[in-house]
Formats: C-alpha cells, structure tokens, sequence
C-alpha cells in the first residue's frame, strides 16, 4: 500500500513538473521562439539522457541547430528595428504557438502519460500566443510612448528572458509560476498604459 501511495504520489510530481516546463517553454517560445529551440537543442544535444523523444533527437541535430542559430540571429537583428520588429511579431503570430507546443512535446512526452502529453502541449501552444501577444503589446506601448526608441533594449531584455526561461522551465519547473505572474502583470499594466496613452 505504501509503495502504491508513493508511486502515485511520484507520478503526480511528474506530471505537474511537466505541465509547468510545458508552461515556461510556451512562455519562452512565444516571446522568441528560436531562443528556446536552441537552449533546448543544445541541451538535448550535451545532455542526452533527460530527452527520449524523437523530435528532442530531431532538434538537437546539427542541421537543426545551424537552422534555428541562424534564424535566430535574423531575429536578432530584426527585432531590434523599429517597425522591421512589429512586421517580425505579425509573421510569427503562428509561428511561435507552434514552435511552443512542439518543443514542449519534444521535453515532456517520454516522462508522462500520453493524455498529459497532449494537455501539456495545448497548454504550451496557448501560453505562447498569450506571451506573444504580451510582447506585442509591450512593444506598441513602446512604439506608442518613446517613438521606438526604447524598443532595441526591450529586445534585449527579450532575448535574455527567453533563454533564462527555457532553462528554468527544464531544471526548475515550479519558479515558472513566478515566470506566468510576471508576465500577466506586465500585459495587464502595459495594456492599461497603451489605453490611457490613446485617450484624448
């Protein structure tokens, strides 16, 4: 019985530590996707043995990681142009919930049941979209209060989160709910902020 309650009680850590890297790679996917395909890339790359899944394989191929570097890079360098940068987030509105519900599938399939997996994934792609449209609206306050000037820094700033939440969703998952809260504040601040900017 003790051995059925801690087996139990293993499988529900499991599936919650999944779900909430699910949620930190959606979140760090939708505000730059090819960050968090290569910091997961890499790490399926150097650290085999945390990743079974054939598609982790598939993104940690070299071909793969040449890809998503250089897209990266584009981004990089797009991002940090004002008006280029809103072009950039319009292309990836689909883009990034995609690439979100793929990498989080790619960490999490192997280690829970496969109705998890699929919760966990729909989970990913919709808190992708949810973190690209904070992005988006972050960025058109920006565009909106400092003409875009402040816009290279908040790319920066981006970029940097998205690396640091690709890793915090897979070596520390439960801080991701540090991660959801942060962000929800800041689109809810940055909305109000747009709004009462455009009243007359």
């Amino acid at each position: 019985m003790a051995n059925e309650q801690a087996c139990c009680s293993d499988n529900t850590d499991a599936v919650i530590n999944s779900l909430l890297t699910a949620t930190g790679l959606g979140i760090g996917a939708g505000v730059n996707a090819y960050a968090t395909l290569l910091v997961f890339g890499l790490l399926a790359r150097w650290q085999p043995s945390l990743f079974h899944d054939d598609l982790a394989k598939f993104f940690a191929s070299t071909p793969v990681l040449i890809v998503v570097g250089v897209l990266y890079l584009i981004e990089f360098v797009a991002d940090k142009i004002p008006t280029v940068d809103h072009m950039w987030d319009v292309i990836h509105t689909f883009i990034r919930p995609v690439a979100g519900a793929l990498v989080a599938f790619a960490a999490v399939s192997n280690q829970i049941p496969r109705g998890a997996v699929i919760i966990a994934t729909i989970i990913a792609g919709g808190v992708a979209l949810g973190a690209h449209a904070t992005k988006a609206t972050v960025r058109g306050a920006s565009t909106i209060t400092t003409g875009g000037l402040a816009n290279p820094i908040l790319s920066i700033v981006e970029d940097v989160f998205a690396f640091v939440s690709a890793i915090v969703a897979i070596f520390l998952p439960w801080l991701v709910l540090i991660m959801v809260l942060l962000v929800t504040v800041l689109f809810l601040m940055r909305s109000r902020r747009a709004d009462n900017f455009s009243k007359p």
